[in-house]
Order: structure tokens, then C-alpha cells, then sequence
């Protein structure tokens, strides 16, 4: 059951993951900190860890997860970044999205092009009623993307950070709900 499909925006295409990906991948964000400050993950120590990575979300596939590769609509074979369900619940009608992108492409509105995109194609596809996010409140350039997208504030919690050996951190938890968009 496949649900990652290719989706053409004005200057970017999303498409799925391709083991052949991993390097560029670990090159343009996986290996960089300053990226990967608020995400769940640690950042690549290696191109190998990449691949492992990327070959396991391209073996996901098959198992229905929604999972895009970043790309540039010129540039369809460099990676620059991810969106993706990182959470999914189809019996509770919503999912999570998590997302990242290269440093040199902060600040180009690219990741709220992305936003948008996914959101759209999540609603047009699927039953679910509501998509969420959760960034770090240190993260204000997520959180304005998602405000961008017409996602509104939903709660603060303080959770423990695993990648920060259970630091407590504030995480804004951002949704948007099905009747609040308009279908891209």
C-alpha cells in the first residue's frame, strides 16, 4: 500500500527516497548539527549511518508510510531535505509531520511550500481530520513556517528529550484540522 507519491509544487518536486539519496542526504542535512538541533535524531556521524536510514524508510514504503524526499523541481535528484508522518494514526484520524531541511536552503520558504504541499496531499488522500507538528519552542523558524501554513497553536507540553538525555523541553504542538484548509 503505497501513499508516498510524487507531488509538484511551483519550485519543488517531493518524491520518495532513494537509497542512492544517502550520500547527498548525509552531505546536505543528516550530518549537520545545526539542522538537526531539534529533531528526534542525532546527526550522522557517517554516510553509512545514512544509508541504513534511508534504506530503511525506501523498505517502509511498501507498508504504507508517507515519507518525501525534498528536492528543487530543477534539481529532482538533489536531495535537500524531508517531510514525512512521523506519527500516523489512521484509526485516531490524524497524523504527525516531522520535517527538516539543508541549511542552504533556510529562509527561501521552501519548507512552507513543502508544509503546504503535504498537508493538501494528507487531506485529498486520507480520511484523517487533523495533521499535527510539534517543534521545540527554541525552533521559532518551525514554528513560523507552520503558522505560515495555517496551523495554529493546539498546547504546550514539557516533555523529556531522549537526545538530550531527558532534558525537560517545551514543545508547541501546532494542528491543523480538515475544514480550516483550502485544498492546494
Amino acid at each position: 500500500m503505497i501513499r508516498t507519491f510524487p507531488i509538484q509544487t511551483p519550485r519543488l518536486y517531493l518524491r520518495q527516497f532513494a537509497v542512492q539519496d544517502a550520500a547527498r542526504a548525509y552531505d546536505n542535512w543528516m550530518s549537520d548539527g545545526d539542522v538537526t538541533e531539534f529533531l528526534s535524531w542525532e546527526t550522522h556521524r557517517s554516510r553509512e549511518e545514512s544509508e541504513r536510514t534511508i534504506k530503511n524508510w525506501v523498505l517502509s514504503y511498501e507498508f504504507g508510510t508517507m515519507d518525501w524526499c525534498i528536492t528543487l523541481l530543477k534539481q529532482k535528484q538533489e536531495p535537500i531535505g524531508s517531510i514525512t508522518a512521523v506519527q500516523d494514526f489512521p484509526d485516531k484520524g490524524y497524523c504527525e509531520l516531522g520535517y527538516c531541511i539543508s541549511k542552504d536552503h533556510w529562509g527561501k520558504g521552501y519548507m512552507t511550500e513543502a508544509v503546504k504541499a503535504v498537508t493538501g496531499f494528507i487531506f485529498q488522500n486520507t480520511d484523517y481530520t487533523w495533521i499535527q507538528a510539534r517543534c521545540d519552542s527554541e525552533n521559532h523558524g518551525s514554528r513560523r513556517c507552520l503558522e505560515k501554513c495555517n496551523y495554529k497553536h493546539a498546547a504546550d507540553l514539557d516533555l523529556p528529550c531522549a537526545k538530550r538525555k531527558g532534558e525537560i523541553r517545551t514543545y508547541s504542538m501546532m494542528r491543523i484540522d480538515r475544514r480550516d484548509t483550502v485544498m492546494i
